[in-house]
C-alpha cells in the first residue's frame, strides 16, 4: 500500500535513451558509469498492480510526468508532446494504455487496479 519504491521509481522516470545499449545482463553494460545507467530503458510495458488507490494514484502522477517533481516545479496537466513517443511531459515517456478496477473481497470497499502503461 505504500507504492513503488523511490529508487524504483526513480528508474522507471527516466527518459529513455537511444544512446545506451540494449543489455540482457547487467555485466553488458559494465563498461558505462553507474550514474549514467538506466536500469529500464529497454522496458516498453509497464503493469502496475495496486491495492491502494492513493498510492498508485501518487506513482501515475510521477510516471505520466504530471505530477510536482522534487525542486517545486509546477504541475504539468498538459501532457501536449511532440508525438514521437518521448511522453512530452516528462516521466520516461510513459502512456497510460489502460486502467481495470477488480473487486476480488465482494462485501468490502477494497479494489485492486490492474494498469498498463506503454512507452
Amino acid at each position: 500500500r505504500k507504492g513503488l519504491d523511490e529508487a524504483v521509481l526513480a528508474q522507471l522516470c527516466l527518459p529513455r535513451s537511444s544512446k545506451q545499449p540494449y543489455a540482457e545482463k547487467s555485466n553488458m553494460l559494465s563498461h558505462l558509469p553507474r550514474h549514467t545507467i538506466n536500469w529500464v530503458n529497454d522496458a516498453r510495458t509497464l503493469i502496475y498492480v495496486s491495492c491502494g488507490f492513493d498510492a498508485l494514484a501518487r506513482d501515475l502522477d510521477q510516471l505520466l510526468g504530471t505530477g510536482r517533481r522534487s525542486g517545486g516545479g509546477s504541475s504539468k496537466r498538459d501532457r501536449g508532446g511532440s508525438g514521437d513517443g518521448s511522453g512530452g511531459g516528462g516521466g520516461g515517456g510513459w502512456k497510460l494504455e489502460s486502467a481495470t478496477g477488480y473487486v476480488l473481497f465482494p462485501g468490502s470497499n477494497h479494489v485492486e487496479t490492474v494498469v498498463v502503461l506503454r512507452r
